[in-house]
């Protein structure tokens, strides 16, 4: 009896310290969230609010608009596009919403794709329209932010001025 304690002690030990989350410590929290084809920890399904971009670019002989809002219903997304150069379109996009743990706060990235012409269907095989990067969260209930930044396209040695500005509000259904 006492051989076979000391045999089985270890592993009962080893089964104690390394067992799998219960589903009353974390899953009944973000159960939904699961893997697939944008994100390994998607957790997009819980949340409603908009994302939005307006971007500026000014030269010599050019003013190019752009604005993009994304409006999101418990994960699915329906995408409003204003273009100078394009015209104003819409249409369902994809949305991404990784959390880096399964706890209640931690980093966080937003991804949203949506259709970047008129008559497109937005494809996660394409880069994200709208994303935030990494970012901390206090509560994953409520995400929000906003990320000012020079335009990507600016060259001040062409005189080419701009700004993009990236606005986000998701909060938990």
């Amino acid at each position: 009896m006492r051989t076979t304690l000391r045999r089985l002690l270890p592993a009962m030990l080893a089964m104690t310290v390394w067992q799998a989350p219960m589903s009353g410590q974390v899953a009944a929290a973000w159960s939904k969230c699961n893997q697939d084809a944008l994100s390994t920890w998607n957790c997009a399904s819980y949340y409603s609010g908009t994302m939005s971009l307006v971007s500026d670019l000014k030269g010599p002989s050019f003013h190019n608009t752009l604005s993009i809002t994304a409006t999101v219903t418990a994960g699915k997304v329906v995408c409003e596009t204003r273009s100078s150069e394009r015209g104003d379109f819409g249409g369902p996009g994809l949305i991404a919403v990784t959390h880096a743990n399964t706890g209640m706060s931690g980093e966080y990235e937003i991804q949203i794709w949506c259709p970047e012409e008129p008559g497109d269907k937005a494809e996660r095989g394409d880069a994200p329209l709208l994303q935030t990067y990494e970012q901390h969260a206090t509560d994953y209930a409520t995400l929000g932010g906003t990320d000012s930044h020079e335009h990507p396209d600016a060259d001040a040695a062409n005189s080419v001025t701009g700004t993009e500005k990236l606005t986000w509000n998701l909060r938990r259904n």
